[in-house]
Parts: C-alpha cells; sequence; structure tokens
C-alpha cells in the first residue's frame, strides 16, 4: 500500500494534536482523556505517551503531525538513498537524539526525513552543520530511527567484506581457536538489511550454502567451507541445543540485539545426508501495531471485520500456511478493540508484538505451559477477549471452543488452505459440526503476494487471454518491475495480502451445523456475497500491485498455470 497518498481530511493545522487526532478517529475521546490524565502524572509528549500504551499508531500520529506542522508525510521504505557525503556531516547519535534522517541536498536546501524531532531545534542543528535550511517531510518515529542506525552502520561496516574476511580467517584457523561469533553477528546483520524473514544453512558434499528467505522467496547469499560447520555448532551452543545430538531435529532459541531492535531467533535443525540442515527464523520485538488498512485490507474489508470483532463472543479463525503474515493481521485486528477498556489475555509462541495494555504470556514447555494450560487459567481472570496463538491439537481446540461458548471473543489460528477447510481440520480435533456452527463467527484466509516495486515498475501490454481472464479487473496495462538496486534487481518490494473473509451469517452456520460439504459451504457463502481469494488477486494485478506470475506462485492460478 502506498501510504505517502494519504487522504487529506481538511483539519486545520492550528488546533492541538489531540483535537486533531480526534477529528481524525484516531484516538476516541475515552482514549484521549485516560492519556492526558497519565500525562498529568507522567509528563511528556502526548503523542509518545499515546504509543507507549498502545492507542495510537506510529503511522496515525506521523500523518497527524505532518499536517500539523504543514509537512508532507514520507514512509521511510520509499525514501530516497541517503547521500554519503551528507550523512558524514553529521553522525549516528547525533540524528537518533534529535530524531531526524538527512537524506540529500536539495536547489534550495537539504532534504530532511523528521522523526520524533522538533522541527525547530533540528533546523537550527542542520544550519550549524551545513549552512543551509532544511525541507522537511515527517514519517514514523521508529522508522527513521531505524533507517539512521542502517545507513550508518552499513557505511561504516561493509558486511560483504566482512563476511568474505571472516570466512577466510575461519577457513584459516585449523586449531579452531577463533569463535565464529563474528561471522554469524555480520550474517544476521546482512539479513536485516535485505529484509530477510529465515537464514538457511544448507550443506552439501563440498560446501555450505546460506540462503536468505525474503519477501517469501529464498535467495542463495553466500556459500562456506565444509570447514565452517562449527557456526551451525555455534548456534546450537546458544540455542540451548545438545551439541553432541546430530542424529535427530532439534529446536531451540535465543536472543540477540541488532541494530538496536531486540530479536529472537528461533533455530531448528534437520539431519540430512550431508550433515545438520539449520534455519533461523528473524522475530523482531514489535511494539507498535499496524492497522489493518495499513497492512493492505480493502476498506469495505475492515469494515465488515469490524462489525465481526464488536462481537461480545465467538470464535474468529486467522488461516494459512506458515510465513502468510496471520500473526501480524491477528495482531492488527487488535487494534479494533477499544483495549484500555476491555480485559485482553494472549498466550503466544513467541510473543512477537508487545501490546502496552494487554496481558500477554508465552508458551513454556518445560514448564508444562501450553495453549490448552492457558486457556484453563484465562478463564478465572474475567477476559474479554482471549488470543490463542495456534489451534494444534484436540485439547487446545475444545478449550477455544469452551471459551468462546462461556461469553468471550476468542482469536486464533489454524493451518489450512482454505476457509472451508475449517470444519474438516476442526473435527478430526473432535469438535462437533454443531458446536463449530454455534461458535464460528468468521475465517480470514490469506496469503502474501510480493509487490512491485515502486522505483522502477513500467507498465507491459495485456495479452487476449490475460484480458479475458482478469474479466472486469482487466485495464488497459499492468505493472512490472524491471529490477533496480532498490529491490536487489528482482522487480519486487515487500508483500501484499490476498485473502477471503467468510463472514458466518444463519445460513452458513445452518449449513455448517447439517455437516454439509465444501461444495454445498461455497455455495452458500457465495450466494451471501463471499468473495474467494483469487477474485482479491485478480484485483491486485488489475490495480498494478501486483504480477500474474506472483499469484501464479502464491495462489496457483493465472492464465498460464491454466492453459491445457
Amino acid at each position: 500500500m502506498d501510504r505517502s497518498k494519504e487522504p487529506s481530511l481538511d483539519i486545520p493545522v492550528s488546533i492541538p494534536l489531540g483535537e486533531q487526532l480526534l477529528l481524525r478517529g484516531n484516538v476516541t475521546q475515552t482514549q484521549l482523556d485516560y492519556t492526558l490524565q497519565k500525562q498529568g502524572v507522567e509528563g511528556g509528549r502526548l503523542g509518545q505517551l499515546l504509543l507507549q500504551h498502545g492507542l495510537l499508531t506510529e503511522h496515525d500520529l506521523a500523518i497527524s503531525l505532518a499536517e500539523q506542522r504543514g509537512f508532507a508525510f514520507m514512509d521511510a521504505n520509499m525514501a530516497p538513498a541517503p547521500d554519503s557525503q551528507l550523512l558524514a556531516l553529521f553522525n549516528r547519535e547525533l540524528c537518533l537524539i534529535n530524531g531526524f534522517m538527512p537524506l540529500m541536498r536539495s536547489e534550495n536546501g537539504v532534504d530532511i526525513l523528521l522523526g520524533n524531532g522538533d522541527p525547530q531545534a533540528v533546523t537550527e542543528l542542520v544550519q550549524r552543520r551545513c549552512g543551509l535550511r532544511p525541507n522537511f517531510t515527517q514519517g514514523e518515529f521508529s522508522q527513521v530511527a531505524q533507517m539512521v542506525r542502517q545507513a550508518y552502520y552499513f557505511t561504516q561496516n561493509p558486511v560483504e567484506s566482512l563476511i568474505r574476511r571472516e570466512i577466510t580467517t575461519l577457513a584459516s584457523d585449523t586449531d579452531h581457536a577463533r569463535s565464529p561469533e563474528k561471522l554469524l553477528e555480520y550474517v544476521l546483520h546482512l539479513a536485516v538489511r535485505e529484509r530477510a524473514t529465515d537464514v538457511h544453512v544448507e550443506p552439501s558434499a563440498t560446501s555450505y550454502h546460506l540462503l536468505f528467505r525474503i519477501d517469501g522467496v529464498l535467495r542463495p547469499m553466500l556459500a562456506l567451507p565444509v570447514s565452517l560447520s562449527r557456526l551451525v555448532v555455534y548456534v546450537k551452543l546458544g540455542a540451548e541445543m545438545d551439541i553432541s545430538e546430530q542424529r535427530r531435529p532439534q529446536d531451540g532459541s535465543f536472543q540477540t540485539s541488532i541494530l538496536d531492535t531486540a530479536f529472537t531467533i528461533r533455530v531448528s535443525t534437520l539431519v540430512s545426508e550431508y550433515g545438520e540442515r539449520m534455519v533461523l527464523r528473524l522475530l523482531p520485538e514489535r511494539t507498535d501495531l499496524a492497522r489493518l488498512e495499513h497492512l493492505g485490507f480493502l476498506a469495505e474489508d475492515v469494515a465488515l471485520l469490524r462489525h465481526v470483532f464488536a462481537k461480545p463472543a465467538g470464535m474468529v479463525l486467522l488461516t494459512g500456511p506458515t510465513g502468510c503474515g496471520k500473526t501480524t493481521t491477528l495482531h492488527a485486528a487488535l487494534r479494533l478493540q477499544a483495549l484500555i477498556e476491555r480485559n485482553v489475555l494472549t498466550v503466544e509462541d513467541p510473543i512477537e508484538y508487545r501490546l502496552p495494555t494487554v496481558c500477554q504470556t508465552q508458551v513454556n514447555r518445560r514448564a508444562g505451559y501450553e495453549f490448552s494450560t492457558a486457556l484453563r487459567h484465562f478463564l478465572r481472570h474475567d477476559p474479554d477477549v482471549i488470543l490463542v496463538g495456534e489451534v494444534r491439537d484436540a485439547e487446545t481446540a475444545l478449550a477455544t471452543v469452551t471459551a468462546s461458548a462461556t461469553g468471550h471473543l476468542v482469536l486464533t489460528t489454524l493451518h489450512v488452505s482454505s476457509v472451508f477447510g475449517v470444519v474438516p481440520r476442526l473435527m478430526p480435533l473432535g469438535l462437533d459440526p454443531q458446536i463449530i456452527a454455534d461458535n464460528l463467527i468468521a475465517v480470514v484466509n490469506q496469503r502474501l503476494v510480493r509487490r512491485n516495486c515502486p522505483f522502477c515498475s513500467t507498465p507491459v501490454e495485456l495479452s487476449d487471454e490475460q484480458r479475458n481472464w482478469l474479466g472486469k479487473y482487466a485495464s488497459d496495462q499492468v505493472m512490472r518491475g524491471s529490477g533496480c538496486d532498490r529491490c536487489t534487481h528482482t522487480g519486487y518490494l515487500d508483500r501484499l495480502p490476498v485473502y477471503e473473509i467468510l463472514n458466518v451469517d444463519e445460513s452458513l452456520a445452518n449449513a455448517i451445523a447439517e455437516g454439509k460439504n465444501r461444495t454445498a459451504l461455497r455455495k452458500a457463502a457465495l450466494e451471501a456475497g463471499f468473495r474467494p481469494m483469487l477474485e482479491m488477486a485478480k484485483w491486485r494485478i488489475g490495480q498494478g500491485q501486483t504480477t500474474f506470475d506472483e499469484v501464479s506462485r502464491v495462489v496457483g492460478e493465472t492464465p498460464e498455470s491454466t492453459r491445457s
């Protein structure tokens, strides 16, 4: 979603920030009064307090500040690469303390992306440093700070060169006197810079291969000598795994900090023909929750989900394969709740988003604290909303439905491929169709497709076959990224959701209770206005947001894939 083109609400810039946020609908009067009372006790800026208590997104705050200050808003992810010569006039600490990012010189001054800094103070600082007047755009606080950290770190630490140096040094260290700690550190920094979610270490007969999963696609990055198998041992040691055991799969995790951001690294190993294969999943600790519309959900679907989440009780399921964004969407859905007015309890594995006004707990298998265990104890704390990381087994499924049936709104995830696979998946876990029908209120099934790179996308003519397949979503041209430095020559940058929402109304609940098959359930849903995921995918293509290739890869159906 291009968030640099936010609609203007014509709100006067002279009004206080709190009133502006009220007019925009970003906060309620109750939330504002609560925060103003906290401000009277704790001090500090109103916007910062709203962020700290999870009552406002950074995006909404940045938009309001931009309007109040008369600046344009800029998504830091869409900002131009900073000028290295301009960076040299400042330093990392100066930019972080004052909350700004110098971008480049322009004809009438210096372009500055402002985070949580004060415009007047930054103006004086910039003029002292380079004698030019700043031209401000407003960005999100954490995005600007992260951009500063990355710009200065990677300018001073060329990680590709440092990795090659470490590989050479470790390969020549036949006595194993040198630790692979630095190699792991540089690899993880490179992974963060490339926006990787996973690092794969795959052994072969003659080398180890490092691959990054970026925007859902594996990309080869490095080759390591076989002698560097000690890297796998080092990671296992940090993840509290048994380094002497190389004959069976293991799981573990460790915590680290990368560019001042706390990460949990989940580690999993498998035994292959040539040794242990390892995957490291990077889970950054996040505090800012995006809203559903910022994730790419359409306005009419956000309105539908707002209605669903306003219900006092029932079960809402997020479905899809691993890595499709279920957890992110689940937490964004909590934004639809008045969090300071409701008792929200979560059990997660692990906690990925920190919610200041929510009681969050984490699975601890060694202590016997599982999803089902948590649910039994939650009911004694009179919750309004319960978030369960995943329904994995019969005990958790039964506990989830019990919580729903006793008057609680339960949000959880399930690994199925379609909204119509939910009932067949839950029945083997011991749930009767009647019980499912009584408690299930909605299912959101989603995937993530790569978005066309906004820096290099160009129009592409449609073939007659493609035009016919798109139907009402066809336009004269579609878009495709040609490849540039910003997208590492893939043509794609970031991802967008394609999804389908099954709203379980009375007719559909009756069909579920009667044990109707998938075909009958689908027919009933379509009659009630259900929009299949493929329709959303076609719309994304017609809007120039993604490509036929991406839809074929993720959803599995395009003109090319259906050709006989």
